[in-house]
């Protein structure tokens, strides 16, 4: 073999490494990017409001709709979905800041007609929460979702970024203020097959290891519902005791 021949064998050996690579490379993009959530969140309700010199105590209640896709095994998968969100906020009017939490549950069809379910929370923090002027401000934070498709269930984990304004209205507890509004949120994270809670008799929730939250940065009796809520557990909005803190 002349040295002609041997850069031709070199080359073409070059030329499959190159393409095997190229290969490897776009299946392993594939593979990381076919399981996902990418979704949009509209919430109309009300916002009750107490005030405690410059802290602000929320309790959140509204109606929630939500509609995007889920990628799940190369498949794109629309969905639309409806229920509630709800949950509580501290904040300080002063300083503009706002911490909530909020608890979300919604059911709803895929464009093919299957059954879907979403249910879990989200967390943020504002710096630009101006209350007296209606707007609850713009807050980005973590998610954590369980999502059951059909008969398949997944765990949804990524980042949601949320904005909510209103106007204030006659409050149902005359010792509060209340505004009424909508909320609009953005959910963009992964998903991952989960098989859900496989010990009945198990005395905490098996999704306690996935959450993104250190437990002590929620209420802790909300954070509570969350867990419960996660298990598949009835979860509904409940209103505080009058004047009441949330307790953080």
């Amino acid at each position: 073999m002349d040295l002609r021949q041997s850069r031709k064998g070199v080359g073409k050996s070059m030329k499959r490494l190159g393409i095997c690579v190229i290969l490897v490379l776009l299946f392993a993009l594939t593979t990381l990017a076919q399981s996902g959530i990418d979704a949009k969140g509209v919430a109309t309700g009300k916002t009750v409001l107490w005030f405690y010199g410059t802290e602000i105590t929320v309790l959140i209640e509204s109606d929630f709709n939500v509609e995007g896709s889920l990628e799940i095994d190369g498949r794109t998968i629309p969905f639309t979905a409806s229920g509630t969100a709800f949950g509580e906020g501290v904040g300080d009017s002063a300083a503009l800041t706002l911490d909530v939490w909020l608890l979300m549950e919604a059911v709803g069809t895929t464009e093919d007609g299957e059954s879907i379910s979403i249910r879990g929370g989200m967390a943020g923090s504002s710096a630009d929460a101006d209350v007296s002027g209606g707007a609850l401000g713009s807050a980005t934070g973590p998610f954590f979702l369980v999502v059951t498709l059909g008969s398949n269930s997944y765990r949804a984990q990524g980042t949601a970024d949320g904005s909510a304004s209103g106007e204030f209205v006659i409050p149902d507890d005359p010792l509060t203020m209340q505004m009424e509004g909508i909320g609009t949120y953005t959910l963009v994270g992964e998903l991952v097959a989960d098989n859900g809670p496989q010990d009945d008799e198990a005395t905490e929730s098996a999704y306690l290891a996935y959450l993104p939250w250190d437990p002590e940065s929620w209420p802790s009796e909300l954070f509570g519902r969350l867990l419960a809520l996660l298990d598949g557990l009835p979860c509904e909005p409940n209103a505080k005791p009058e004047g009441e803190p949330a307790d953080v």
